[in-house]
């Protein structure tokens, strides 16, 4: 049997799959790498293009095509596209990622519809709204989601016989498209999300600042005046994907070449870059980076000498900028997992094959009469999708509505509620409590004199929750 972990990107969405328990499988774009969670609509047709081929022409195709990109971060935003007669939602648009890629696991497994169900990871925070609107595009997709997790949880699993000794642990996830920062305290599994940031800058970012660079370079030495905006669509896509494999290959070198072949009117271009100059070049970007996390650390009350370890996942983490950066202020906490780009979508589908269980972080309940908390939910208690939990409450006075107040343990109000009553003195109103898969609290009331017609409901999008890892680490064999 496979189990299945997504890790739904910004800018790439990798998909790990774990057989029978223990084999590994890497579903790629095709070239090694994870799927770009790009989706490229003709303006004239519909036709829809996804995948690196797509990605690597969207330049190309701007010009009679939507490109849409970053679709995370748009899901209930309300965001429509009116292309070729047909309106397209956020929704719309994350499911054709997930169609993508779930394609691609059938083509590799060669089994129709391989992938039904999958672990997904999100960020820590990523709002109930959007895990429903991303629960939503996947069955549009034909992927059920079992649940869903935070990435640095599902990193901190995926690494856990390495550093789940560590209680004080940060989590530095650079991708493609973001920088997310958090820093988690794990006791004996026991995961609590402690401080969070972000930063828009990531590998896309240097790319771009990379192949701006360059192009200025050509076009000095050509004598010609030119923006790399207005180069043809092709000869920027041809310049992206060779300043991205040039970044990748100055992890390990000093010196790279850059080739390319009818640059516009430059038939052939032949350029190095040294690593001294790209450090240079993207020197702002990883300060910005590092100081993003260390505000983090701040946040959450600590210095980088209380944390045990800083975990560094995501395809951008290798840079040697970075490395060489942190090296001089990190003090040696860092741990560079090998194929760090795939970590979260690992961790995440290895709690498919072990679940965890999220766990109440906060009390929850009814302010009385006499200013006290009769709580519903307690922290600890364990978040279960679709268990109820019930109270039965009486008036205090004469009142055609029950005026109902939800607080948290520590006091602050949350919400209200008015229960349409008959105003009897002692009048029992039920009050039931419910945790959907999303992670979103209802709370319906009702008088038990008055018809199921007369309930009433409300909902709560900010549950804080910790998560619990299983007890025992599942060993899994990398079969590539």
């Amino acid at each position: 049997m496979m189990h299945f972990g997504i890790d739904f990107g910004t800018t790439n969405s990798a998909c790990v799959g774990i057989e029978d328990g223990r084999r590994l499988i890497k579903f790629t774009d095709g070239y090694g790498n994870p799927f770009p969670s790009i989706v490229i609509i003709d303006r004239a047709t519909g036709q829809v293009y996804c995948g690196r081929e797509a990605w690597r022409r969207r330049e190309e195709l701007r010009g009679s095509c939507e490109i849409i990109t970053s679709v995370k971060t748009l899901l209930d935003s309300g965001r429509v596209w009116n292309i070729a007669g047909r309106v397209w939602t956020p929704e719309m648009v994350a499911a054709q990622v997930l169609a993508a890629l779930k394609r691609r696991v059938s083509e590799r497994l060669g089994e129709q519809d391989a992938l039904r169900e999958a672990v997904v990871a999100v960020p820590v925070g990523f709002p109930a709204g959007k895990r429903a609107a991303l629960r939503k595009a996947a069955h549009h997709a034909g992927i059920e989601i079992k649940s869903f997790v935070s990435e640095p949880t599902a990193a901190l699993f995926c690494h856990y016989e390495e550093v789940g000794h560590c209680v004080r642990v940060g989590v530095f996830d650079w991708g493609g498209g973001t920088l997310d920062v958090s820093v988690i305290e794990n006791r004996n599994g026991r995961v609590k999300e402690i401080a969070t940031a972000g930063l828009d800058k990531a590998g896309d970012h240097i790319d771009r600042l990379l192949a701006e660079w360059m192009h200025n370079r050509i076009m000095s030495e050509a004598g010609r005046k030119v923006s790399f905006d207005q180069m043809a669509p092709e000869a920027r896509d041809k310049m992206l994907a060779a300043c991205e494999q040039a970044k990748k290959d100055l992890t390990w070198d000093d010196l790279v070449e850059i080739q390319i072949v009818n640059y516009g009117d430059v038939r052939f271009v032949h350029e190095d870059v040294e690593f001294g100059k790209f450090s240079q070049l993207i020197g702002p970007v990883v300060d910005q980076a590092v100081q993003c996390f260390e505000d983090c650390v701040r946040r959450a009350g600590m210095s980088i000498d209380q944390l045990d370890c800083i975990l560094m996942v995501g395809g951008s983490v290798n840079l040697r900028p970075l490395s060489e950066r942190i090296a001089r202020s990190w003090r040696g906490k860092e741990f560079y997992p090998p194929e760090s780009e795939w970590s979260v979508a690992h961790g995440a589908a290895s709690l498919s094959v072990s679940p965890g269980v999220h766990t109440l972080a906060q009390t929850l309940g009814v302010v009385m009469s006499d200013g006290t908390l009769y709580p519903l939910l307690r922290e600890g208690e364990p978040a279960v999708a679709g268990e109820r939990a019930s109270a039965v409450f009486a008036l205090v006075e004469d009142d055609p509505a029950a005026s109902l107040v939800f607080a948290d343990g520590s006091g602050g109000t949350l919400g209200y509620l008015n229960v349409p009553s008959f105003g009897f003195f002692r009048e029992k109103i039920e009050v039931c409590a419910e945790i959907d898969r999303d992670l979103i609290l209802h709370i319906q009331a009702r008088s038990m004199n008055r018809s199921a017609r007369t309930t009433r409901e409300w909902v709560y999008n900010g549950l804080r929750v910790n998560y619990q890892l299983p007890v025992t680490r599942l060993e899994v064999a990398d079969g590539g």
